[in-house]
This record gives structure tokens, C-alpha cells and sequence, in this order.
């Protein structure tokens, strides 16, 4: 099965990206740039599948990441002719900045037109955000409060306790999953609840009224409980060592179903507040890289870059599947392709426009570039090679987590 879903991983990846391509390709047409070859996926080259009438050639990688639009290059020095009418040097800037940012436009409204659709016909959350901090309004990965507050997940009543073995939890018959109603005839309504009822009755035998799940099969699916009362002698130190969550039930009815209007208004806002959270996650990500509040973070943060085999993991830790589910993670994964590339990191989309920019302001006031289409060429191949093996590196690393789990 996990071989499968690695297949649909790539698949869908392959698919966001040959998109995202697509549209580098069909402006740099559009404005008769030659496009010179047209690969999916990281070489070395598998095959030549074919090249196009306007002399294109189309190719298929080894490794399935990425993929690439190769224009007729932009430095005049590698141009035979200087003038070429069909090089992206000799193309206004304005043309130079579409070709560069069509992707935007085409990653922004892959992922409205899923979401509208869905949102209109009907879509599930695929999951809850407890990894990072956030205000935001997100309706497919809400955080634990957004949740709860949208009848999500069903907050019911009482505690769920699991010994730690070996503990006065453990050794008072306490058992893994059983509910707790009472302390002392005092209903629990809360873990705060519960931790200051123990911690007030410290040298003291307290009461426990527990419900325990009875007949249960292999799967965990218990057809019945039964009501017990434990005692439990509660020490100096006024612990008894147990894990306690609260009783909390997904509502497998939720959906989300709008009308017109409102479709249209909630994937700008997803699009948006996604867009917004993988900003802040790639943030947080460098920062424990870079500068580590404490020694372990930089290893927790290289152990969650993950791309794009995450999907995987992700899958089966989520709330809903399907087609549905297929086409929510195309879409965050075409947000995140896009905020990726917005990076100001050569090499990238977003860092070429930038140069594109610079240079046609500085020509247009002092007739000179910042610097020379032959150096910003070469620092854009260093920046495309690091990227490349910190690409393959993360897929390696994707993978191993993903067959030793």
C-alpha cells in the first residue's frame, strides 16, 4: 500500500509541476522565445521523447522531482546572433517578467478553482494544525481551537486516562483508555479540573469513578463498558502518573457545502491563509535551523523538511480520503510550490524577476546592469545545483522515514 501511495505522491507532484512549467512555457511562446527543451523531473535523462515543430525538445528525468523550461539563454554571449529576435535578453522586461512570474498566476488559480468547486459541492478538512501557532482562518487544516469551536471535533465530557507502567496509576488497576467521570464524587470536567482535585488531596486516599470499555475485538471496537470505582492513595508529591487527554470525538457528518458566493469567497481566503501558513511554517523552519532556541530543534526542524513524500505520511493521518482528499493536497502542495519560488533565493522564479527588475531600472537611469548577464547566469547554475542536491537529499530522507515506519 505504501508503495502506491508514493506512486500517487509522485504523480500528483509531477502534475502540479508540469502546470507550474507549463505556463513558463506557453508565455515564452506566446512572446516568440524560443523554448529549447522542455524536461520533467531531475536529469540524468531517461529518454527523448520527442521534439515539436518549432524545434522544442521534450524529455523525461530520472529522479521525479522538478522539472524545467529551458529558454534560449538569456546572455547575449552565448547567442550567435546578438540580436536574436527569439532570446529572452532581447525581449522587453516587461515580456521577461511575465515569462518569469507566469507561474503565480497559474498556481494561484489551480488551487481556486479546486477549492471553489469543492467548497461549493461539499469538502471535508483533512486534518488538525497542532504543529504551528496561527490566528488564521483555516477551514482544510484548522488549528485544535478552530476545531473544536466549528463542531469539527465534539469536546464530551470527562478525561481518558493511560497508566505509565509501573506507576501508582498502573498499580491501582487503572488500565489504558479508561474514561474518568469522578474524583471524590466531584465531576471532571477538565485536565486543570483534575490535576487541582489531586493536588489538594495530597497524604490522602482519593475515589475514582471510571467507565471501561468491555468486549472490545482486535480492531479496538468495543461493543459495551462497565462502571468502577478505584481508590488511590495519593503521595507527598500528589502525582499518580498517567497520560490524560480529553474525550474528544471527530464528527465524522462535518462538511463544508456554500452557496455561489460564499465558494468564491472562502478560496480566496484558503488560498490566502494557506499561503500565509506555509510562509510562517518555512519561517519557523529556518529559524530553528539557523538559530536554535535549544540544541535539539535543528534536528526536529531538518526531520520535518519533507518534499514531497510528506503526502504519504500525511494520508493516512487524515480525516477524510478520496478524490476529495487528492485534489485538496494538489492544491496546498501548487500554494506551496508557489511560495517556495517566492523565496529570494537565485536560481528560483522570484529571485529572476527580481534581477530582471533591477537591471531594467539601472539601464533605463545609468545605461549599466548591476551586474553582467554571464555572472548572474553562473550564480543562478551554483544556486540550481544546491538546490537540486538539497532536493534529492529531502526525497532520500522522505523515503527512508517513510519504509522504516
Amino acid at each position: 500500500m505504501i508503495i502506491i501511495w508514493i506512486i500517487v505522491a509522485i504523480i500528483i507532484f509531477s502534475i502540479v509541476v508540469l502546470i507550474h512549467e507549463l505556463w513558463h512555457f506557453s508565455t515564452a511562446r506566446f512572446f516568440w522565445v524560443k523554448v529549447e527543451e522542455f524536461w520533467l523531473w531531475i536529469p540524468p535523462r531517461v529518454k527523448k521523447l520527442f521534439t515539436d515543430k518549432k524545434g522544442t525538445l521534450y524529455s523525461l528525468n530520472w529522479l521525479p522531482l522538478w522539472g524545467f523550461v529551458k529558454l534560449k539563454w538569456e546572455n547575449p554571449e552565448l547567442l550567435k546572433n546578438k540580436n536574436d529576435k527569439e532570446a529572452l535578453i532581447n525581449k522587453p522586461a516587461w515580456q521577461q517578467a511575465i515569462i518569469i512570474l507566469a507561474w503565480v498566476f497559474m498556481n494561484f488559480l489551480l488551487a481556486s478553482i479546486i477549492f471553489s468547486v469543492l467548497f461549493f459541492i461539499w469538502l471535508k478538512p483533512i486534518g488538525i494544525n497542532t504543529q504551528i501557532k496561527t490566528n488564521l482562518e483555516l477551514k482544510l487544516i484548522p488549528t485544535y481551537s478552530q476545531a473544536i469551536n466549528s463542531w469539527l471535533l465534539i469536546k464530551k465530557p470527562w478525561l481518558i486516562l493511560n497508566p505509565i507502567p509501573g506507576s501508582i496509576a498502573k498499580t491501582s488497576w487503572i488500565k489504558a483508555s479508561d474514561i474518568l467521570i469522578n474524583i471524590n464524587w466531584k465531576k471532571i470536567s477538565n485536565i486543570k479540573n483534575m490535576i487541582s482535585i489531586i493536588s489538594n488531596n495530597k497524604n490522602k486516599i482519593i475515589s475514582l469513578e471510571l467507565k471501561r470499555w468491555i468486549n472490545c475485538d482486535k480492531k479496538w471496537i468495543c461493543k459495551n463498558f462497565e462502571n468502577k470505582k478505584i481508590n488511590i492513595k495519593v503521595w507527598n508529591n500528589w502525582k499518580i502518573w498517567a497520560y490524560v487527554w480529553e474525550n474528544i470525538e471527530i464528527n465524522k457528518n462535518f462538511e463544508y457545502k456554500y452557496n455561489l458566493i460564499n465558494s468564491i469567497k472562502y478560496w480566496f481566503l484558503e488560498t490566502y491563509n494557506q499561503s500565509l501558513l506555509t510562509i510562517k511554517w518555512l519561517t519557523i523552519l529556518v529559524r530553528k535551523i539557523v538559530n536554535p532556541h535549544k540544541p535539539k530543534e535543528r534536528q526536529e526542524a531538518l526531520n520535518q523538511m519533507s518534499w514531497p513524500i510528506w503526502i504519504v505520511d500525511f494520508i493516512s493521518n487524515s480525516l477524510s480520503n478520496g478524490f476529495s482528499f487528492l485534489l485538496i493536497i494538489t492544491a496546498i502542495i501548487s500554494i506551496n510550490l508557489w511560495v517556495f519560488n517566492l523565496l529570494p533565493i537565485p536560481a528560483l522564479d522570484w529571485w529572476r524577476f527580481v534581477f530582471i527588475t533591477i537591471n531594467w531600472l539601472l539601464i533605463k537611469l545609468f545605461w549599466k546592469k548591476i551586474i553582467s548577464s554571464n555572472t548572474e547566469n553562473i550564480i543562478h547554475f551554483i544556486f540550481f545545483i544546491i538546490l537540486i542536491a538539497l532536493s534529492i537529499l529531502i526525497w532520500y530522507n522522505d523515503t527512508i522515514k517513510i519504509i522504516n515506519k
